[in-house]
């Protein structure tokens, strides 16, 4: 069995999110990214992506893969609208819920008014090594970065686990299509618990500049 990751942006060109849709019709299974049901915090994080994919200002789209159109059986691990709206009051505080509401709104605008995909490419960008600034903006907003990432890592990590259990000795492929900042994860329980490899990887461009 062989796990392929496509480490996913929210706002690409068309022609992006068909490459990975085509490329997971050859896959047996996929694990999918996505809090099942809406929420108003789930909302309030992906303002600005909406407002930008439906604007047109940039020539880009709002991620939504209909993966049910494949006809691949699809996991998706992720939490349920109601657990993370509950744990999104119980762990992020009522200060730092209050700033998103306002600076989200504020640079979704900003990137309507201004943006070009030059900045957006900087914002999006994910390394293997944290910058001097993503370290510090994780440290302003920890509580929702623990939430965000953390906590949804060790739902995907404990089920990519699982599958692994279940469907190692089969010759098969499991694509695992999750955003991009959560891939160190992934590789991480891969190769710590089941004892993958990392055996090629190939680009796939989102958007030029």
């Amino acid at each position: 069995m062989q796990f392929i990751l496509f480490p996913m942006i929210h706002l690409g060109t068309p022609g992006f999110y068909r490459t990975i849709l085509t490329r997971l019709g050859s896959c047996q299974l996929i694990v999918a990214e996505g809090v099942r049901g809406k929420t108003a915090a789930g909302s309030l994080l992906m303002l600005s992506y909406r407002m930008l994919g439906r604007s047109g200002k940039l020539g880009l789209v709002a991620q939504n893969l209909d993966l049910d159109a494949l006809g691949v059986p699809v996991i998706r691990p992720d939490m349920t609208g109601e657990e993370f709206e509950k744990r999104w009051h119980q762990a992020v505080p009522v200060l730092h819920r209050l700033l998103l509401w306002l600076v989200a709104p504020l640079f979704a605008i900003g990137m309507l008014l201004f943006g070009t995909r030059r900045m957006l490419g900087r914002h999006l960008a994910v390394d293997d090594l944290p910058t001097v600034e993503q370290e510090r903006a994780r440290e302003s907003f920890e509580h929702v970065d623990r939430l965000v990432v953390d906590e949804r890592d060790a739902l995907l990590a404990a089920s990519l686990v699982s599958i692994h259990g279940e469907h190692a000795s089969e010759p098969i492929s499991i694509g695992v299509v999750y955003g991009a900042g959560h891939m160190p994860a992934v590789a991480a329980a891969l190769l710590a618990q089941c004892g993958y490899r990392a055996r090629s990887a190939e680009w796939v461009t989102v958007f030029g500049f």
